[in-house]
């Protein structure tokens, strides 16, 4: 029979072992908290590295444009001097124009009146003399229209008057041509010539 085992140094053993599996595993783990933190730290590391650029660059770029406020500044208050200063001349010469044209308004205003004035004199002028015109046409053509009713009588006592003449005188011609034919047919039986014949 082979000889029995003793049971309480195999359970130390074993305890040993777990210990040290223990120990490593907390070993492992603080090393991989150890990177962690590492990569942890150099990220950090990176990303204030990041910063910083950016921040001096930030900062290039403020004073750059630090600059061109500075410059724009400048520059708005030349602009606004020389604004300024046409602005005031601008405004000068309008309120001389300004003064200007309300002379010459009110020249024109009273000339405007005297024109009036006058057109209105003239107005009633010709107002009168085309009333006194239209009287004077309108006695002349009454005076033409009794000269004219005395033409016509006129015109038609001498008409008839010439009517009666023209009659009167008619009679003499048929008259006398009768006794001229009566005459001339004498004269050509005396010649032994028939008026019929001829």
């Amino acid at each position: 029979m082979p000889p029995k085992k003793k049971k309480g140094k195999k359970g130390k053993k074993k305890k040993k072992d777990d210990a040290t599996l223990v120990l490593e595993d907390k070993y492992k783990k603080t090393m991989d908290e150890i990177e962690a933190i590492k990569d942890h730290l150099a990220i950090r590391k990176e990303i204030a590295r990041r910063s910083q650029s950016m921040g001096d660059e930030w900062k290039k770029k403020m004073k750059v444009a630090q600059s061109d406020l500075d410059t724009q500044q400048h520059d708005t208050k030349v602009i606004h001097s020389e604004l300024t200063r046409q602005y005031k001349t601008m405004q000068d010469d309008q309120d001389a124009k300004i003064k200007l044209l309300q002379v010459e308004l009110e020249s024109t205003n009273n000339q405007l009146r005297d024109t009036q004035s006058e057109l209105k004199k003239t107005q009633e002028t010709l107002k009168r003399t085309i009333t006194e015109k239209d009287k004077h046409i309108a006695d002349l053509e009454f005076k033409i229209g009794e000269m004219q009713k005395i033409f016509d009588g006129i015109l038609n006592e001498t008409l008839d008057n010439l009517r009666d003449k023209i009659d009167v005188r008619e009679l003499e011609w048929r008259d006398e041509a009768s006794l001229i034919a009566e005459k001339n047919k004498q004269v050509l039986l005396e010649f032994g010539l028939n008026p019929l014949q001829l």
